[in-house]
C-alpha cells in the first residue's frame, strides 16, 4: 500500500503531471471563455492552437524555451493559414498534404524539439481538415484564432516559467533519481535466493532500466548544466542541484562497480543467507533514493528513514560469521568478494547521506562545485542551421525515408477518405502521423498501443453516454480526460490514448451529437489509420536497425576503450584529469543506452530482419559487464586510492588495448585480417605469481596472530584488481569470439 501511495505521489510531483496540467489548463480555458459568451466552436478553434503550441513546447533553457515556442507559434499559423486556404479543393489538398507532411516530418533532423514542431503543425493542418471548407474570409478568421490560442499558450508558459523557473529542472533531476533508485532496485534482483535460474532475464530488467537512467541523466544534463546560473552557482537553489546530480551520476557508477560474477558468487554461498541479507539492504538504500527524489521535486527537505550505517553493521557481522567458519586463507579469500562489494554500499552510504544534506538549502553554502569540472563540456550543443536539414536531403538519410514514408502514407489516407466518403478523415490522418516514426519497431509499437487504447477508450465513452446525458457529469469526465491524455502522453501511450479517445468523443457530443456513433466512428478511423501506417513502415523504405547496430557497437567499444584508458591513470601513476574520466564515462554511458535501445527496437521487427539477435544481446551484456567491471575498478581507485601499484598494471593495458583495437576493426570492416594476438601475457603470469606469494607470506602472519598489516591490504588490494582485469580480458575475448561469430556467419 505505501509503496502505491509513493507512486502516485512521484506521478503528482512529476514533469509529465505537471506539464499536462499546464496543457489542460490551456487548452480548457479558452473554451470555457467562449462557451460562456455563447459561441463554444469558436472557444475550440482558439484551444486547437494552444494545444498545438502546447505539443510543440519541450523542456529547455530560458532562451531556447522562448525561440522554440515563438518558432513554433510562426510554423502553426503558416500551417492554418495554406491548409484553410486549399482545403476546398480536393486536388490541391492532396498536394499540400504530402508538401507539409514531408516539411514538417523533415524537421526530426532538428531533435526532439524539432519533432515537436513538426507534430504541431500536422495536428494542425489534420484538425482543419475535419471541418467543413468555409469561405477565404472565415478561414482567415480560424487562423487567427488559432494564433491566439497559440498565443495564449505561449504567454502562459513564459509566465509560469517566470514564476517557477526551477520547477521543470527540479522535476527531471528528481525523475532522475527515482529511476536510479529503480536501477538499484533491478541490481538487487541478482541477490534474490534463486536469481540464478533467471539470471538472463534479471540482466535484460537491468539494461532496460539502465537505458532509462541514461536518458533521464540527459535530460538533465541538457536542462541544468546549460544554465549560466547553475555553472556559476549563482543561487543556492542552483548549486543544491548541479551538486545533487553529479553526486547522483557518480552514484550510479558506484551501483555499477558492484558488478560481480554473480552465479559464482550464488554457488559460493547458496547455503547460507547472506546474499538475502544483501538484497535487503540493497533495497533500503533504494527506498532512501525514492524518498529523495520526491524531496527534490517538492522543494522540501528530506530526512534518512533507515540507519543504514547500522545495517551494514549487521551485514558485517553476518561476513565476520562465515569468515570463522573457513579455516584456511585461500577459503576466506572467497569473502573478498562480499567485503569489496559491502565496502562499495558503505561508500554509498556516505553519498546518499550527502544527498539527504543536499536537500537543505542551507547545508549548500558551505559546499562548492568542483572547479576542476567543466560543466560546459557535458552539455551538447543543437544545430538549428539550414545547413543541417540540406545535408538531411538525401536517401542515405532515415529520416527523409521517413519524411517520404508520412507524406505517402497520409496522402493514402486523404485519398481513401474521399473514395470512402469518411465523415472526419482527420483522424484517419492523425493516426497515421501519430504512429509512423523513423524506425519500424517504434511504429508496430504504437500501432498496437494505439489500437488498444483507443477500443478501450471508446468502450468506456460509450459506456458513460450510454449511462447517463447529464452534461455536468460528461463534462467533468472530458476534463480529466483531458488531463491524463497529455499527462501520460511522453511516458504512457496506451494509457494517453486510452484517455484521448473519450476526450475526443465527449467533445464531439457537446459540438454534433450523435451518441454513441461517434465511439463506432473513432475505432474504424483508427483501424483505417493503423493499417495504412503499419503497411507503410513496412514497405516504403523501412529502416532496419540490423542495418545501424554495427556503428552502435563500434562507438560501444570505442567509448569503453577510452574509459578504461583514463581510468588505468588511477594505477599506472599518469595524469589524471578528472573531467577527462568524466566525459569519458558519460559518453560510454550514452553509447551504451543507444546500443540496448536499438537492440530492443530490433526485437519489435520481423523475426526475418533481427539478423544475428542472439550474438547481439550477448555483446549487449558483455559491453555492459565490460563498463561495470571498468566502473569498479575506478571506484577502487578514486574512494580507496592505489596504495600498492604494480609495473604489470601499464603492461597489461597494452596488451588489452591491443584487443579493443581489433575488435572495433572487425565491427568497421568484417574482411579485416586481424594479426593472432597471444593468449596471454608475462604480465598476467607475473601477477598471478606475486600474488600467490602475497598469500603465503600473509597465511605465515596470520600464523603469527598478526592481525591488520600492510601485507593484508596489499593482498586485498593486488587481488581486487588483478580480479578486475582477468574478468575484462575474458570479456574482450568473448566478445572477439561474439563478432567472429556475426562475421562467419
Amino acid at each position: 500500500m505505501r509503496h502505491w501511495v509513493q507512486e502516485v505521489r512521484n506521478f503528482v510531483y512529476s514533469y509529465h503531471f505537471s506539464t499536462g496540467l499546464r496543457t489542460t489548463i490551456s487548452v480548457v480555458v479558452p473554451s470555457i471563455a467562449f462557451s460562456m459568451m455563447g459561441d463554444l466552436p469558436m472557444g475550440i478553434v482558439v484551444s486547437l492552437g494552444a494545444l498545438a503550441t502546447a505539443l510543440s513546447d519541450v523542456a529547455g533553457t530560458a532562451l531556447h524555451k522562448r525561440n522554440g515556442i515563438l518558432t513554433a507559434i510562426a510554423f502553426i499559423f503558416f500551417t492554418a493559414v495554406g491548409t484553410s486556404l486549399v482545403a476546398p479543393y480536393p486536388i490541391l489538398m492532396t498536394g499540400w498534404i504530402l508538401v507539409c507532411c514531408f516539411a514538417n516530418s523533415m524537421l526530426l533532423v532538428y531533435g526532439n524539439r524539432g519533432g515537436n514542431i513538426g507534430i504541431a503543425c500536422l495536428l494542425v493542418m489534420v484538425s482543419i481538415l475535419g471541418e467543413t471548407p468555409s469561405s477565404p474570409a472565415s478561414a482567415m478568421i480560424d487562423c487567427l484564432l488559432i494564433l491566439g490560442g497559440s498565443v495564449w499558450y505561449g504567454f502562459l508558459a513564459l509566465l509560469l516559467w517566470q514564476i517557477r523557473p526551477y520547477l521543470s529542472v527540479q522535476q527531471m533531476l528528481s525523475e532522475c533519481i527515482i529511476e536510479t533508485a529503480h536501477y538499484l532496485e533491478e541490481r538487487a534482483g541478482f541477490y534474490e535466493k534463486g536469481a540464478d535460474k533467471d539470471f538472463d532475464e534479471i540482466f535484460r530488467s537491468v539494461l532496460a532500466q539502465q537505458v532509462i537512467v541514461s536518458e533521464k541523466q540527459e535530460a538533465v544534463r541538457e536542462l541544468l548544466l546549460k544554465r549560466r546560473s547553475a555553472q556559476q552557482g549563482s543561487t543556492s537553489i542552483n548549486k543544491s542541484m548541479v551538486l545533487i546530480f553529479l553526486d547522483i551520476v557518480d552514484l550510479q557508477e558506484q551501483i555499477m562497480a558492484s558488478q560481480t560474477d554473480y552465479l559464482a558468487l550464488h554457488k559460493d554461498f547458496e547455503e547460507t543467507d547472506i546474499l538475502e541479507k544483501f538484497h535487503t539492504l540493497i533495497m533500503q538504500f533504494a527506498s532512501e533514493l525514492e524518498l529523495i527524489g520526491t524531496a527534490v521535486a517538492a522543494g522540501q527537505r528530506s530526512l534518512p528513514k533507515a540507519n543504514l550505517r547500522y545495517e551494514i553493521e549487521k551485514v558485517q557481522h553476518a561476513i565476520a560469521e562465515i569468515r570463522r567458519k573457513l579455516p584456511t586463507l585461500k577459503e576466506r579469500a572467497r569473502i573478498i568478494t562480499l567485503t569489496s562489494i559491502l565496502h562499495n554500499l558503505q561508500d554509498m552510504t556516505h553519498r546518499i547521506y550527502n544527498l539527504h544534506r543536499l536537500t537543505r538549502l542551507e547545508r549548500v553554502k558551505d559546499q562548492t562545485i568542483d572547479p576542476r569540472i567543466q560543466l560546459a563540456s557535458f552539455t551538447t550543443r543543437n544545430r538549428y542551421d539550414l545547413e543541417t536539414l540540406l545535408n538531411n536531403l538525401t536517401f542515405q538519410s532515415h529520416i527523409f525515408r521517413h519524411a517520404l514514408r508520412v507524406s505517402i502514407a497520409a496522402v493514402t489516407g486523404y485519398l481513401l477518405g474521399q473514395v470512402l466518403h469518411l465523415d472526419r478523415v482527420y483522424w484517419v490522418l492523425l493516426t497515421i502521423v501519430v504512429i509512423l516514426k523513423p524506425g519500424f519497431g517504434i511504429s508496430k509499437t504504437r500501432s498496437y498501443q494505439r489500437i488498444i487504447g483507443t477500443i478501450t477508450g471508446a468502450l468506456f465513452a460509450a459506456g458513460v453516454l450510454f449511462t447517463t446525458d447529464n452534461t455536468t457529469i460528461i463534462f467533468t469526465l472530458m476534463l480529466i480526460c483531458i488531463l491524463g491524455a497529455y499527462s501520460f502522453m511522453t511516458q504512457q501511450y496506451t494509457i494517453s490514448v486510452f484517455f484521448t479517445t473519450p476526450f475526443v468523443i465527449f467533445l464531439l457530443h457537446f459540438l454534433h451529437p450523435a451518441h454513441l456513433q461517434n465511439a463506432e466512428l473513432r475505432v474504424l478511423d483508427t483501424f483505417i489509420g493503423v493499417g495504412i501506417a503499419f503497411l507503410s513502415s513496412l514497405l516504403l523504405w523501412p529502416s532496419w536497425e540490423h542495418n545501424y547496430l554495427p556503428s552502435y557497437m563500434t562507438k560501444m567499444m570505442q567509448d569503453n576503450a577510452r574509459y578504461f584508458e583514463q581510468v588505468i591513470r588511477l594505477y599506472t601513476k599518469q595524469e589524471f584529469a578528472i573531467n577527462d574520466f568524466k566525459l569519458a564515462r558519460k559518453d560510454t554511458n550514452v553509447s551504451a543506452a543507444n546500443l540496448m535501445s536499438a537492440f530492443q527496437r530490433m526485437l519489435s521487427e520481423p523475426k526475418s530482419k533481427q539478423i544475428h539477435g542472439s550474438e547481439i544481446y550477448h555483446f549487449v551484456v558483455l559491453s555492459h559487464s565490460m563498463m561495470s567491471n571498468i566502473a569498479s575498478l575506478a571506484n577502487y581507485g578514486l574512494v580507496h586510492g592505489v596504495s600498492f601499484p604494480k609495473p604489470e598494471y601499464k603492461l597489461i593495458h597494452q596488451y588489452m588495448q591491443q584487443h579493443f583495437d581489433c575488435i572495433i576493426k572487425l565491427l568497421e570492416d568484417p574482411t579485416y585480417k586481424p594479426a593472432q594476438l597471444p593468449a596471454s601475457i608475462e604480465a598476467f603470469e607475473t601477477l598471478d605469481v606475486e600474488l600467490e606469494s602475497i598469500f603465503q607470506r600473509r597465511q605465515e602472519e596470520i600464523n603469527q596472530g598478526k592481525g591488520d598489516t600492510p601485507l593484508r591490504d596489499e593482498l586485498r588490494e593486488t587481488k581486487i584488481i588483478r580480479d578486475q582485469l582477468h574478468a575484462m580480458l575474458s570479456l574482450l575475448k568473448d566478445m572477439k569470439k561474439t563478432i567472429d561469430k556475426t562475421i562467419a556467419d
